[in-house]
């Protein structure tokens, strides 16, 4: 399967995924997730552990070789073609252009840990986006001071705790002014009384209308934050709407149960 550049039919989408699919041997993560998000709309993907949340969003960026469908970013569809793992770039400038609009965080910070702060934040405008030093310098500076690491520019990761490692991680994707901000669980691998520094973060990225792609499974937040919350079973979406309607009268049983047992958890 190959595709090539084309225009999206909804170019008010800053991101649209369409029939992806992705299978590991036998086993297929995910098969056939289409859905698209508005410049500004913040989208919660929920779902129990092995639904495809964080193979969805890895494929979006080909940290994961998606095995069909389309990734179109502002109306631009990335060109694919078939390679051993399943669809690959067929254009190594362009799949480098669109990582670099997709912010991502992950779970486990992947900071560098012989850089400090600033120098990690600084990293992906100086090598990624040739930036000059003295922009991307004052780029990772503000950013930083945006997340309220502003006295933290010349620490190591280690010399952190984990939830200002989390906003420094947060900073990096800021700094290289993305148009999608992808979450895969930020707040998993943290003690429970840093998740909600985290949190603050991302909730004012949400009130300041960035596009955002959230995996979580706080509940409550993303009842506060969402736009949208989009269900997750099987590799499928089983259920897709307004945060009231998925959390309070979802129509699928799956979603309901689902929501049930977080409720009594």
């Amino acid at each position: 399967m190959t595709t090539t550049a084309a225009n999206s039919q909804h170019p008010a989408n800053s991101l649209e995924l369409r029939n992806l699919r992705k299978t590991f041997g036998s086993l297929e993560v995910l098969r056939g997730v289409s859905l698209s998000a508005q410049k500004g709309e913040v989208i919660s993907l929920i779902g129990a552990s092995g639904s495809g949340k964080s193979t969805l969003l890895r494929c979006v960026n080909l940290l994961e070789k998606p095995t069909a469908g389309d990734i179109i970013l502002d109306g631009e569809t990335l060109a694919l073609k078939t390679g051993k793992a399943g669809l690959e770039a067929a254009n190594r400038r362009q799949a480098e252009r669109f990582r670099s609009r997709l912010g991502m965080v992950f779970q486990s910070f992947n900071l560098w840990q012989h850089m400090t702060v600033l120098q990690n934040v600084m990293e992906g405008p100086l090598h990624v986006q040739k930036r000059p030093k003295s922009d991307a310098m004052a780029e990772a500076k503000t950013v930083l001071e945006r997340v309220g690491l502003g006295k933290k520019f010349d620490a190591y990761p280690a010399q952190l705790s984990g939830g200002q490692q989390q906003r420094a991680a947060i900073a990096r994707a800021l700094a290289m002014q993305p148009d999608v901000m992808l979450f895969d669980e930020p707040t998993s691998a943290l003690d429970p009384e840093l998740v909600g520094e985290v949190l603050n973060v991302i909730r004012e990225l949400a009130e300041e209308g960035r596009t955002m792609l959230l995996v979580t499974h706080e509940m409550r937040f993303a009842r506060e934050v969402s736009d949208r919350v989009i269900y997750l079973h099987n590799g499928i979406i089983e259920e897709e709407g307004p945060p009231s309607q998925v959390f309070d009268n979802p129509s699928s049983d799956r979603c309901r149960a689902f929501v049930s047992s977080i409720h009594r958890s």
